[in-house]
């Protein structure tokens, strides 16, 4: 459509579209059955009870909604229902589209004549309605059916000598057929409607499709006469009164009550609902598809975020913080020595923060873990001397029993704390899960070790 805003008006047909409203006409009608099938599946997991089974049936559903209201948009506008958001209609094809009449000036001088010569006859409207709804179901069958048979056909499985009965094996043969010709059948379908695409770009026809030119139906924009013709009549219902003297019956009061409080009312909403809200969610359509399309939503977000940052001032470095990054402590480097025999890794093994080991210093490390702890403490406390000699003192006017006590709940109490402290990893001081206390062994249990093969 850029490429369509920058071509000079003077020197386009006016009554004919281009291609590129035709491709934006097609493009918008592929949207369709995608986004019902969509909405329809959103709310079917809400309610399955009641939309499951149409869920189920959505194509053949989908054909008979669609081709109502395609029939509706080509008995009253001349064209279907995306075409007519596009101001597009299609008419049947006459002596005057030669190029040699000008067109547009006939139409100025006898509209209703010429509109009424080019009306597209029943027909032209079934060919039309089947290109629109009836063609694209068809493909989308012809195509899940082909993509079933071809996996069964390349694995052998298509084979008519193994069918039981004569009827079984001419449907696999016809089945093997349809695997074989259909490429070449839709290839051929495809070339065929780019020839005719390329000659209506070219001039040559006004039938941008195979369909269309075999059935002699041209494009053209809807003009003053079409709009007219749909607006309601305000006299209609002066020319629907009877010229009659004698009193109506009871059966034509009682159809009159109805086309007045039934057929009327229903037939201004189901105008109403085509002619109003369905544009209206079209158009809802294209806008969400330029949404996801463009940058301009990512392009706002990003506006916005700026300007958080701007406002939003930087937090403040606590002193903790500041204290620790004078002092930095050194960091673990891995390198290709074991950190615990600070030797080179013999029968690599990694445990579950990460960090690789020989397998059996990590597992006697992990086995014996609170009785390297209680070394570590035992040093630590030979290191401290004073105040020792006085608690000593103090504990020695004890009795013997209470001095016996104390300290079998002290050693106790070590012991827990050596074990809570056990089963960790020597580098980051992580519990690990697969180090279970054993009461029995007294060591560690240890699990949760995975050799590396390179």
């Amino acid at each position: 459509m850029e490429y369509y805003s920058s071509l000079d008006a003077s020197k386009l047909d006016s009554e004919t579209p281009t291609l590129f409203e035709l491709i934006s006409a097609n493009q918008l009608e592929a949207l369709l059955s995608p986004s019902l099938r969509y909405i329809l599946v959103h709310y079917a997991q809400k309610y399955p009870s009641y939309l499951l089974k149409i869920t189920n049936r959505f194509d053949e559903l989908n054909l008979l909604f669609r081709t109502f209201i395609e029939w509706y948009f080509f008995k009253f506008w001349q064209g279907s229902f995306t075409e007519n958001f596009y101001g597009i209609k299609r008419v049947s094809q006459t002596p005057l589209s030669n190029k040699k009449y000008n067109f547009g000036k006939l139409i100025q001088l006898t509209p209703s004549m010429i509109e009424e010569r080019r009306k597209l006859s029943p027909t032209q409207i079934a060919v039309s309605i089947f290109e629109v709804t009836g063609l694209s179901y068809l493909v989308e069958k012809f195509n899940y059916r082909y993509e079933l048979l071809y996996s069964k056909y390349i694995t052998n499985q298509l084979n008519a000598e193994d069918a039981p009965t004569p009827a079984d094996a001419r449907k696999i043969k016809l089945q093997v057929l349809f695997v074989k010709w259909y490429p070449y059948i839709q290839s051929v379908w495809r070339l065929s409607n780019l020839i005719a695409t390329l000659s209506f770009l070219s001039g040559t026809t006004k039938s941008p499709s195979l369909l269309t030119l075999l059935s002699k139906i041209n494009y053209a924009r809807l003009n003053q006469y079409d709009y007219t013709k749909n607006e309601p009549s305000a006299s209609s219902h002066d020319r629907n009164v009877p010229n009659r003297v004698s009193p109506p019956s009871n059966l034509e009061r009682v159809f009159s009550l109805l086309k007045t409080y039934v057929a009327k009312p229903s037939l201004r909403s189901s105008k109403l609902l085509l002619g109003t809200l369905f544009p209206l969610a079209i158009f809802s359509l294209k806008f969400l598809e330029w949404w996801n399309n463009s940058d301009f939503a990512q392009t706002i977000a990003k506006s916005q975020r700026n300007e958080l940052e701007d406002t939003i001032p930087p937090p403040s470095l606590l002193r903790g913080f500041v204290i620790s990054g004078k002092n930095p402590k050194k960091a673990y480097k891995s390198n290709g020595l074991c950190p615990l025999c600070k030797e080179e890794i013999s029968n690599p093994a990694i445990i579950e923060t990460g960090h690789v080991f020989c397998y059996t210093c990590i597992y006697n490390y992990l086995r014996d873990s609170h009785k390297l702890v209680h070394i570590k403490k035992a040093a630590a406390q030979n290191a401290q001397s004073s105040g020792d000699e006085s608690d000593n003192d103090h504990e020695a006017t004890k009795p013997t029993s209470e001095r016996t006590t104390s300290a079998e709940k002290q050693q106790n109490l070590k012991a827990l704390k050596f074990i809570e402290k056990g089963g960790r990893c020597p580098i980051t001081g992580q519990k690990l899960l697969g180090c279970k206390w054993n009461e029995a062994t007294g060591e560690f249990d240890v699990n949760g070790i995975r050799r590396l093969i390179f």
